[in-house]
């Protein structure tokens, strides 16, 4: 599983966290909003979506419900596409693709 940390928008002050990541034991992208944290307490969860098997499946799905709440930068768009296939892929996939990386350095 990847988990990265995204900014706000400017216009939500009412925004603690953006959360996305790839889960790879659902197979799907995920989404969580977090409310700004008052003393004492968790912060609240605002929006929730990816906690079910397949239920943002790609890339763009994912910038569709993150883009109301932060900006999903190209870069990392990238790295979500590699969490998605590394985590796909079977311990000797992963292997594999490492070896044939060192190789090709």
């Amino acid at each position: 599983m990847s988990r990265y940390s995204l900014k706000p928008l400017p216009e939500h002050s009412d925004i603690f966290e953006v959360a996305v990541g790839w889960d790879s034991a659902l197979g799907t992208f995920f989404v969580t909003v977090f409310g700004v944290v008052e003393a004492g307490h968790d912060p609240e969860v605002l929006h929730w979506l990816g906690g079910q098997p397949r239920q943002i499946a790609t890339v763009e799905d994912l910038e569709a419900e993150v883009s109301p709440y932060a900006e999903l930068p190209m870069e990392l768009g990238r790295h979500l596409r590699n969490d998605q296939r590394d985590g796909d892929a079977g311990p000797s996939q992963r292997l594999s693709r490492f070896i044939s990386w060192l190789l090709n350095r």
